[in-house]
């Protein structure tokens, strides 16, 4: 077992690196957009964005979640040529969902701009995406493929590309299109067009990258026969399918809780069309940085499910057991402290990354800092999704995702129509499903994997950790501001928050020795630390 676990935390790490620098490159995509395109155009922007995120859920998600899951297991028994069968068959079909979805995307681009928004500004912004979709449909399969054999690389490399590409594409775009002609929504269009640009190019080097692996790979010439096409194509949509239906809820929430609130803004709470759409960029900038943890969350998510898929297979009770818990733990262990974190510095962070629109700085701050607490509900959902997914039970976190989306949206409706509350609401709603949905799927998966530990049990010490933390680093930005400017200090805040929650895990036992020596040079770092 000692090998799995060093190849689940070598697959993590390759992605939570990549997913960080992706991370990190999106602030300098985002914050320059939001400083010059200000809080109209990155409504356009966000509302395109939300679109082309269904689509794109409706498109990528259940089939490399099936692909890696189904090409896992025919790795853990031996049968190569049916792996490489179930991508070939994967790829034909994604080939025709992005076609078919992209050209859904251009042809009712301006039905979509009005649906949305009640205007039709926005649809060159949604045309521009549309390509998009078909490139990220290839993508997504290559990278099912290579998941299913634990290799991350190719996946992490890609996605590093992409925003590389998408940075530099993008904001030259969206800043000449917008300083020529002084329409927001057009230069939301040049941004969006960037993002396209950028997906282009990720799905040529990835597919480059698996036609140079195939020419090294070897078969069995013994290998019993593979599965037929049909049979394949009925598996991948029989698991794709519930897998898809589930992901689209949760991105289905964000373009109806959208939608909700816009019309409760204007049609009950009394805002004006340009008021409503500023509070939806307040809201949507707040749930991106919301979203930041998922950095290393989503990372662990996608290693998770082809090793328990693998461990499942082989009916290994004692590597289920090793996986899930080191699964649980590593998400507690980031996502609480940044749950903390983002509470205790939200304005502060709001101050420095939209540093030059100090108004949308202030009324993004409390958006964020009301739905920090759910960054660890949101973490534990996309892992306990993977996980039962691996399982092989795919209905029920749909009907956990269906009761948190009714919650939400009834949340929605009732307190963005109040003027005093207004997209607080949503905040607030956001808050509440995330953690009613946890607590279902934590009842599921204890049910399908009994070894899984207990969250409530495992989360005390990381929370203990980060109360300290927090204790700590909130005195030492506040001293920070007597000499600095807020938005400035707050780097060093966090510089000492990261230092004193690592001390303070190690102390508590959140991090062990036995996590630190499966790590590269893991002998030595914990020797420097003196980790006993």
């Amino acid at each position: 077992m000692s090998n799995q676990k060093k190849s689940f935390l070598k697959g993590a790490m390759i992605l939570t690196a990549a997913t960080f620098i992706v991370k990190f490159i999106n602030i300098f995509f985002s914050v320059p957009l939001a400083n010059f395109l200000g809080d109209e155009g990155m409504g356009h922007f966000y509302t395109a964005y939300d679109i082309f995120i269904f689509f794109n859920l409706l498109a990528t998600t259940g089939t490399p979640v099936a692909v890696s899951r189904m090409v896992s297991m025919a790795y853990a028994k031996g049968r190569k040529k049916q792996a490489d069968k179930i991508f070939n068959v994967a790829l034909m079909m994604f080939a025709c969902i992005g076609i078919v979805g992209s050209t859904i995307m251009i042809v009712f681009s301006k039905q979509f701009s009005v649906l949305f928004t009640k205007e039709d500004r926005t649809w060159c912004a949604i045309a521009a995406l549309a390509p998009m979709l078909f490139f990220m449909c290839l993508t997504s399969c290559v990278r099912g493929y290579f998941q299913g054999r634990s290799n991350m690389l190719p996946t992490a490399v890609s996605q590093i590309l992409e925003s590389v590409i998408k940075l530099f594409v993008g904001t030259l775009l969206a800043f000449w299109l917008f300083h020529s002609t002084g329409l927001p929504e057009l230069g939301a269009t040049g941004a969006i067009i960037g993002v396209s640009v950028g997906s282009l190019f990720a799905m040529l080097f990835i597919l480059l990258r698996y036609r140079s692996e195939k020419k090294r790979m070897d078969h069995d010439p013994e290998e019993q026969p593979v599965s037929s096409t049909r049979s394949i194509l009925k598996d991948i949509v029989t698991f794709a399918v519930p897998v898809m239906l589930g992901s689209v809820f949760l991105n289905a929430l964000d373009l109806v809780d959208a939608a909700v609130m816009m019309h409760r803004l204007q049609n009950t709470a009394g805002f004006a069309y340009e008021e409503a759409m500023a509070m939806k960029g307040w809201l949507g900038n707040a749930r991106k940085y919301f979203d930041l943890p998922n950095a290393i969350i989503v990372p662990i998510s996608t290693t998770v499910l082809p090793m328990l898929s693998g461990v499942v297979a082989k009916k290994d009770d004692d590597g289920i057991r090793e996986i899930s818990t080191l699964t649980v733990r590593l998400t507690l262990m980031f996502a609480c402290p940044c749950a903390v974190g983002l509470l205790i510095f939200a304005s502060p962070i709001c101050e420095l990354l939209l540093f030059n629109q100090p108004i949308y700085a202030q009324n993004t701050a409390p958006l964020l800092a009301v739905m920090a607490p759910a960054v660890v509900a949101a973490s534990l959902l996309y892992i306990t999704n993977a996980m039962i997914h691996a399982v092989g039970e795919v209905y029920k976190p749909i009907l956990n995702m269906a009761i948190g989306t009714v919650v939400r949206i009834g949340i929605v409706y009732v307190l963005c129509g109040m003027h005093e509350v207004a997209a607080m609401g949503s905040a607030i709603a956001t808050l509440v499903s995330y953690f009613i949905i946890i607590v279902l799927n934590m009842r599921t998966l204890h049910k399908l994997l009994p070894q899984t530990p207990g969250v409530l049990r495992m989360s005390f010490r990381p929370l203990l950790a980060s109360v300290i933390m927090a204790a700590v680093s909130l005195p030492v930005y506040r001293l920070l501001t007597l000499c600095m400017s807020p938005k400035l200090a707050v780097v060093p805040a966090i510089l000492v928050a990261v230092a004193v929650y690592l001390a303070a895990a190690i102390l508590t036992k959140v991090i062990t020795k036995e996590d630190i020596v499966h790590l590269p040079k893991g002998q030595r770092i914990a020797k420097l630390l003196r980790i006993k």
